[in-house]
């Protein structure tokens, strides 16, 4: 192989090991991998680890991989990594109070990438990088990814008081996030710069039938108060919402408008289509894998942070208060 791109052994060793960068020529790089293709040259992991000191393996840490939205961050992951690493998809529950970290580095990971709130995260101990994924407030010797919500936030709750929204809830999700608190505390602090505006804070577990049972048993203390706006923390949430008040025969939005945060591909089929802030969770995937390959390439890199924007979806699920 080494003939056939008229370099040295050592040379086709370093590219193809990927310790190239800064020490081969590009144009050098290419003609070894166009060698390396013509002969049907297959890298061997195994022989390439020991080489490399490396596993050609990342973790994905999250909660519940069965959230739309989290399968949509592990196809961002999926994307960056290509094929020169395995993903590892580590999904804790969201029973558990926090995932084992060093078990996962026991099974041989170069970097873990982290969408688990609340998380102690020891990266001496740990011995790898580890890229902190929508937490807007963290330790600063870890990396992160995160969403800036605040555009997102303020435009919804714009719209629905323009709209003559006064009376409003808030579902929120559990278990707590740094993630959640912020975007509560946007829509609440925007509400409550218009006067006569008040918000009711509810919570439920991330699933359509818990956000679905709260409604039910909700909505008429809620109706009796004057209730004509819901916003949900998150889709899956909203999802929920929907469902109930079409059981109970409530209109959409003709009594009540349902906001959301997520954005996610079935929001726009939803009867009716959800109004929603976009939080791209495939880029906040893609972005924080290369990140973390960048980390792992260059272990003098320093953590760095990273927010991704945000923005309102108008759709039908809005729309002008209900008077009287």
């Amino acid at each position: 192989m080494a003939a056939e791109a008229s370099v040295s052994i050592a040379t086709v060793s370093m590219v193809i090991n990927g310790k190239a960068d800064g020490r081969v020529a590009p144009a050098t790089q290419e003609r070894v991998w166009l060698a390396v293709k013509k002969m049907g040259y297959r890298v061997d992991s195994t022989a390439r680890s020991l080489v490399t000191g490396r596993r050609q393996c990342i973790a994905l840490v999250a909660p519940d991989l069965s959230n739309p939205f989290f399968t949509q961050v592990a196809a961002g992951v999926a994307k960056a990594l290509g094929d020169e690493y395995r993903l590892l998809l580590a999904v804790s529950g969201t029973e558990r109070a926090e995932p084992d970290l060093d078990q996962l580095v026991s099974f041989g990971v170069d970097g873990i990438l982290l969408e688990f709130p609340g998380t102690d995260v020891d990266v001496a101990r740990l011995g790898c990088p580890v890229v902190m994924l929508d937490e807007p407030v963290g330790p600063a010797e870890l990396s992160r990814v995160y969403f800036d919500t605040a555009p997102g936030a303020h435009a919804m709750v714009d719209r629905i008081v323009e709209l003559g929204h006064r009376r409003l809830v808030y579902l929120d999700a559990t278990p707590e996030g740094q993630s959640f608190a912020v975007r509560r505390r946007q829509v609440f602090e925007r509400c409550h710069a218009t006067d006569g505006t008040s918000v009711t804070w509810v919570r439920a577990d991330i699933t359509v039938e818990a956000a679905r049972s709260l409604v039910t048993d909700s909505w008429s203390a809620w109706r009796d108060a004057g209730v004509t706006a819901v916003i949900a923390a998150a889709d899956v949430l909203a999802y929920g919402v929907l469902s109930a008040f079409t059981e109970l025969g409530v209109s959409i939005p003709g009594q009540v408008s349902v906001g959301s945060f997520d954005d996610l591909p079935f929001s726009e089929i939803t009867s009716p289509p959800l109004t929603t802030v976009r939080l791209p969770a495939f880029e906040l995937g893609h972005t924080s894998a290369r990140m973390l390959r960048d980390l792992i390439d260059d272990e003098r890199q320093l953590p760095w942070v990273e927010a991704l924007g945000t923005s309102l979806t108008h759709r039908g699920s809005i729309g002008p208060a209900r008077v009287g």
